[in-house]
């Protein structure tokens, strides 16, 4: 069975939409920005973030916003303009028993969280914290609160692991309509940008600081002078659908899902395994029955981390050797944690769509440490069937093809 992509939905730090963003993208911006007033966080060193482009969260119905936090905001509203590109209208439509929403996010809202604990400990209790705290903390917050937001009451999953999310997500959707237990799945991911996540990032020496005075320099997949990766927020939405089922309506088939892995490595909880990359790639692969040189182009997760950029060249040399394009979009947009990996495949689906290959930004001088990859600097018109979409998180290493 065949399974399709007919809608999109993206709020990111190069804007809030799809057109938005790849636009932005073809134009070379940088969403990365600096933020001084971190410098009052005792230890950590890296001061910047990208942050999505403003949105009016008014748009949203009153009774659920209260339970919203910023990251379930930004996840609605991807969700409705992804819902809106596929033409499926809220109620009846949606509300199938063979439709699924499945998405999440790293953690509970880290604003809602650091006001809930600032709170607890300046009144010695929980006097005066408000009601809808619970709501945008619990592990399924954004999947929750985006049914809330459609008025769904079918099936609903919250798979959490950190900057795969979405990716995964995306694979347990096709996996399922594959399954024949769905005809629709609504996939994807959204995390919101705050100084703590930053912090996790800069407490094992991974998140870029040398930049601070130069947020547009940073960061810089697979480049000799990176220092690390620059947190950002945002949602990806994507909506699946069987073939049958999506011809049946006359939806718009916007890119087939060929297939998908997701393994995790067991022998570091937080260091990058070249081997391990490139067995999960060759299982998409398989799954997908392709072959790499079916594949146009691909899709590195690349943070702009040494031994991450490094691990990751390496694999993708194995599978696909030096002639196959690959860049990352990380130096445009940052890491958008849960939310990156079905942004990535949205951007990959409109550079198939529109023939054009979008490069790596802030690749200045490329790190002989990396294996010698194909990376292109400009933005570079092609003809490409196929692409495949890494995506890694602590323990987990996704792909999809």
């Amino acid at each position: 069975m065949k399974v399709f992509i007919t809608g999109t939905g993206a709020i990111t730090s190069l804007g809030n939409s799809v057109d938005a963003m790849f636009e932005s993208l073809l134009r070379g911006d940088s969403g990365v920005r600096a933020y001084p007033d971190w410098a009052q966080y005792k230890g950590l060193k890296c001061l910047l973030g990208a942050p999505a482009a403003d949105y009016d969260a008014m748009t949203l119905p009153r009774q659920v916003r209260r339970s919203m936090s910023r990251m379930s905001e930004m996840a609605a509203l991807a969700s409705f303009q992804a819902l809106q590109q596929a033409d499926i209208s809220l109620g009846e439509k949606l509300n199938s028993p063979r439709t699924l929403i499945c998405m999440g996010s790293t953690t509970g809202s880290p604003w809602t969280l650091e006001a809930y604990f600032h709170k607890l400990f300046e009144k010695h209790g929980p006097e005066g914290q408000l009601s809808t705290s619970f709501f945008k903390v619990m592990n399924h917050s954004v999947a929750a609160n985006v049914a809330a937001a459609c008025e769904f009451n079918g099936a609903l999953l919250s798979p959490s692991s950190a900057c795969s999310t979405s990716t995964q997500a995306i694979i347990l959707g096709w996996e399922l309509i594959r399954a024949g237990l769905y005809d629709v799945v609504v996939a994807g991911g959204a995390d919101e940008l705050h100084f703590t996540s930053a912090a996790v990032f800069d407490v094992v020496q991974a998140a870029s600081h040398k930049y601070n005075d130069r947020p547009n320099e940073t960061p810089r997949p697979f480049d000799k002078d990176r220092d690390g990766l620059v947190v950002s927020e945002g949602a990806g939405v994507v909506v699946l659908e069987s073939e049958t089922h999506a011809i049946k309506r006359g939806a718009k088939l916007l890119a087939e899902v060929n297939g998908g892995s997701y393994l995790c490595d067991g022998t570091h909880m937080s260091q990058s395994n070249a081997s391990t990359m490139a067995r999960t790639m060759q299982e998409a692969l398989t799954r997908a029955n392709m072959k790499a040189s079916d594949i146009g182009y691909v899709n590195a997760h690349a943070t702009g981390t040494h031994q991450g950029d490094n691990e990751e060249a390496q694999a993708i040399f194995e599978i696909f050797g030096k002639d196959t394009p690959v860049s990352s979009l990380k130096g445009h947009m940052g890491h958008s944690l849960a939310a990156c990996g079905a942004l990535e495949a949205i951007a990959s689906i409109q550079m198939i769509n529109k023939n054009v290959l979008i490069p790596t930004r802030n690749l200045g001088e490329r790190d002989p440490a990396c294996a010698p990859i194909h990376l292109f600097k400009e933005v570079t018109p092609t003809r490409m069937r196929s692409v495949l979409s890494n995506n890694f998180a602590f323990a987990r290493l996704p792909r999809r093809g």
